[in-house]
């Protein structure tokens, strides 16, 4: 168990709850998600979790929120060249989900949105639509410049992009460093013509 922690603002502590719940699912799995373990995670009494948060649902919807700031941190990314925007994209996901196992394991699962209710569930499917439709408009903008070849489905090559992502952390590649995601990289661009 965690030592106590000293009081701390509301803000604060929402903060640290909602990470806290993050780590006791990646870890532990919903079937040991309770509010004694996030709050032993962090060294208060459960009772302190419900001065923040009015449920425990509304810990996970929070815990959500977390995970989406760290998802769409400086997203979309900002080039003249679509294929370069794609490219960042990739990189960036790949980056973060590789050094945060937590994120890793909770973005790509059904755990964490099972757990909110019909909110969290439409917030994890938010991130996957904004997400597909962010890759699929670079393909269609990359195509109609005649960058990639013509007649590729932009829709597909947006699943497969995301997919290897997906690949990737279930495979446990991007957890040694960027040279998995630098190697996927690379066969996206021979499979789009790049």
């Amino acid at each position: 168990m965690t030592p106590p922690t000293p009081r701390q603002p509301t803000a604060a502590r929402r903060q640290q709850i909602a990470d806290a719940a993050l780590k006791v699912i990646s870890e532990q799995g919903l079937g040991r998600f309770t509010t004694q373990a996030i709050a032993a995670e962090i060294g208060i009494t459960d009772g302190t979790l419900f001065r923040h948060f009015d449920s425990k649902e509304d810990i996970v919807l929070a815990a959500l929120d977390r995970v989406e700031e760290r998802l769409f941190d400086g997203f979309p990314p900002v080039d003249p060249d679509p294929l370069v925007r794609l490219e960042r994209f990739f990189r960036a996901r790949a980056a973060l989900v590789g050094a945060n196992p937590v994120i890793a394991r909770l973005a790509f699962s059904e755990e964490l949105p099972h757990a909110a209710g019909e909110r969290g569930a439409q917030q994890v499917e938010s991130w996957k639509s904004r997400s597909l439709d962010f890759v699929v408009a670079c393909v269609e903008e990359a195509a109609a410049q005649g960058r990639i070849p013509a007649g590729l489905p932009a829709r597909e090559i947006g699943v497969m992009v995301l997919g290897t992502l997906i690949a990737l952390v279930r495979f446990g590649e991007l957890a040694a460093g960027p040279a998995a995601a630098d190697r996927a990289w690379s066969v996206i661009e021979r499979l789009i013509g790049r």
